[in-house]
């Protein structure tokens, strides 16, 4: 198993979403992840349920400065922030994650069968 660090920095989030605002959530989350991947260098987010409700969102970035120097311009994003805040109850401070060992398989690598050897 490689243990190449292919993504260097990661940051997770946490909220208890008010009853009812979970769409308008998850569509300003979209909106603001699309932003982030087109204009300030992300990796990408995945966006999580957990059993008890809440909401986690793992953001990849290349380095934690990239995440920094987008932090930086929220203001750009005040419009998608203030929807997400409205639906918000409760957050919790970001997670910053340095990567020690990724064996994550990427997307594209995935085959659709364990033993599916077409690929």
């Amino acid at each position: 198993m490689s243990t190449t660090t292919r993504t260097g920095f990661a940051v997770v989030y946490q909220w208890r979403l008010k009853p009812g605002m979970e769409e308008q959530f998850r569509q300003a989350w979209e909106e603001l992840t699309a932003i982030l991947l087109a204009t300030r260098g992300a990796r990408g987010s995945r966006l999580h349920r957990t059993d008890n409700g809440h909401f986690v969102a793992y953001a990849q970035w290349p380095d934690q400065q990239t995440w920094e120097r987008s932090c930086a311009l929220h203001e750009l994003d005040e419009k998608l922030s203030r929807r997400m805040l409205e639906a918000v109850e409760e957050t919790w401070s970001p997670m910053l994650l340095t990567t020690v060992s990724d064996c994550l398989i990427p997307e594209h690598a995935r085959h659709d069968r364990p033993d599916d050897t077409t690929h």
